[in-house]
């Protein structure tokens, strides 16, 4: 349900017709990842994709596109924005975009069941205490989540609140007109990645961990609904920081040997997994930390966990992660069950991960 007395961030910037093609845009701290998607009758074709990858972040970490502490430039993110359609050449403008979570201010809230105008007020009052700028410069908006019985037997409802500053918003909408597309929405990150993995998560709580280059996002689904989100700096970065410092060399090449290498467990290179470890077992304490508010709260056991975003393609990451948790992996592909050319084959095994999130983008327009 909406705040009506407020903008809602996820409104439709025009009206249009459904149908035709859609551009989802995923803008990260150091990469930028576009799917084109079309419709045909109940059928999804993916007929485009393409991926931008900065690498200037590793050498010197204000030049990323944005981090939780370094704003995107409308100018910088406009510019690679255009050099990665110049080289896709899609056949439409037309755009559903991301922002990331840690732009926003999201939290579960609990309340009585009142009527629709004093659920607003009681909103409205809480979002004070949890978004630390005044409401009248963020647009917020709240989903139902579920019902439930107190312990004196009393009737409360619970909500997700989420809130963007507008400047957020604004900057987002000039990068998108500088580059001469069509902003149709805008939505944030999380909520567009369920959407490609709905599929593959049933009516059980299942950890979501989506590790990217800067940032990892922690959310809990069940039934469809994200009920718990966590969010840390804690990333892939970290992991080649710890390779550059102990093996004395530059970002980049110790970016190309996590790559590469990974956490393998033989010979020599067994070696690098000990230098990644204690960084990983960080993502995996908040991690674990998501999945203990979340059992506390709802009651419910959470044994499952899925690995998506860049930092999922770690070689034996699914396996320390499951050895560590003590949860079962849930494996998937973002692409089942639709149609895209042989030549995407190499990219539909090797890039799923990345591309969940632009894949859930384009999604939303067709819904």
């Amino acid at each position: 349900m909406k705040l009506n007395i407020i903008s809602d961030f996820f409104r439709d910037i025009g009206n249009f017709l459904k149908g035709g093609t859609v551009l989802g845009i995923d803008i990260g701290t150091s990469s930028i990842k576009i799917i084109e998607l079309t419709k045909r009758g109940d059928t999804f074709v993916v007929s485009n994709y393409g991926i931008l990858e900065t690498k200037k972040y590793l050498n010197f970490p204000n030049q990323a596109i944005q981090t939780s502490s370094v704003h995107i430039s409308e100018k910088y993110g406009a510019e690679l924005l255009s050099i990665l359609l110049r080289e896709i050449k899609p056949k439409t403008s037309l755009v559903v975009a991301s922002i990331p979570a840690f732009t926003s201010f999201t939290t579960v809230l609990d309340i009585p069941v009142l009527s629709k105008e004093e659920v607003v007020n009681i909103v409205m009052f809480q979002a004070q205490q949890y978004i630390p700028l005044p409401l009248k410069k963020v647009s917020v908006e709240w989903h139902y989540i579920e019902e439930f019985e107190g312990p004196r037997g009393q009737r409360f409802q619970r909500i997700l609140l989420t809130g963007i500053p507008n400047d957020v918003i604004e900057r987002y909408k000039a990068i998108y007109k500088k580059a001469g597309l069509r902003l149709a929405s805008l939505e944030i990150e999380q909520f567009a990645l369920l959407r490609s993995l709905r599929n593959f998560i049933s009516e059980l709580p299942t950890l979501v961990v989506d590790i990217g280059a800067q940032s990892t996002d922690i959310a809990v689904v069940e039934n469809g609904l994200i009920k718990q989100i966590e969010q840390t700096d804690y990333s892939g970065i970290y992991l080649t920081q710890a390779l550059a410092k102990s093996l004395d060399i530059s970002m980049v090449r110790a970016e190309e040997l996590k790559r590469r290498r990974g956490l393998s467990p033989d010979g020599a290179e067994s070696e690098l997994s000990t230098l990644l470890l204690p960084f990983l077992d960080v993502i995996i304490q908040e991690t674990m930390h998501a999945k203990t508010a979340y059992e506390r709260r709802y009651g419910h056991k959470v044994e499952r966990i899925m690995l998506v975003g860049g930092g999922a393609n770690l070689t034996g990451i699914e396996k320390y992660f499951s050895s560590q948790t003590g949860m079962r992996i849930i494996h998937h592909s973002v692409f089942m069950g639709m149609s895209y050319s042989s030549e995407m084959e190499p990219v539909v095994k090797t890039l799923g991960n990345q591309l969940a999130v632009a894949l859930g983008l384009a999604k939303k327009y067709f819904l």
